[in-house]
C-alpha cells in the first residue's frame, strides 16, 4: 500500500462522493493500485494552475519520445535484417540520428 499525499486543505474540501470518484477514476486508469490510498497531508503545498505538472514530466512530450524510440527500434531491426557489414553500422547510426532528431522535435 502506498499513501498518495495531496494537500490536506484541498483534500478535506472535496466531498466524500468526489473523493470516491477520484480514487475510482485513478484506479481505472492504473495510476493507483487497489491498495493505494489518497491522504491529505498538511506538508504538501496546494496544487494550483501555476503548479500544473512538474516541469520534468510532460505526458505529451513523453509519448512523443516513446513513439520516436519505437520507430527507431523498428528501424534498427530493419537495418539488422536487411543490411550487412559496414552498411549495418551506417544504417543503425542513421536510425539513431533520426531517433535523436525526432526526440528533439517533441
Amino acid at each position: 500500500m502506498t499513501d498518495i499525499k495531496v494537500n490536506k486543505h484541498q483534500w478535506d474540501n472535496v466531498s466524500e462522493a468526489e473523493k470516491e470518484k477520484i480514487v475510482s477514476g485513478l484506479r481505472a486508469t492504473g495510476a493507483l493500485r487497489a491498495t493505494d490510498r489518497i491522504i491529505g497531508d498538511p506538508g504538501v503545498p496546494e496544487f494550483t494552475a501555476e503548479t500544473l505538472l512538474e516541469p520534468q514530466w510532460n505526458p505529451l512530450k513523453d509519448l512523443c519520445k516513446a513513439a520516436c524510440d519505437t520507430v527507431a527500434a523498428a528501424a534498427v531491426a530493419w537495418c539488422t535484417a536487411n543490411t550487412g557489414g559496414a552498411a549495418t553500422a551506417v544504417c543503425i547510426a542513421a536510425a539513431e540520428a533520426a531517433r535523436q532528431a525526432c526526440r528533439d522535435r517533441c
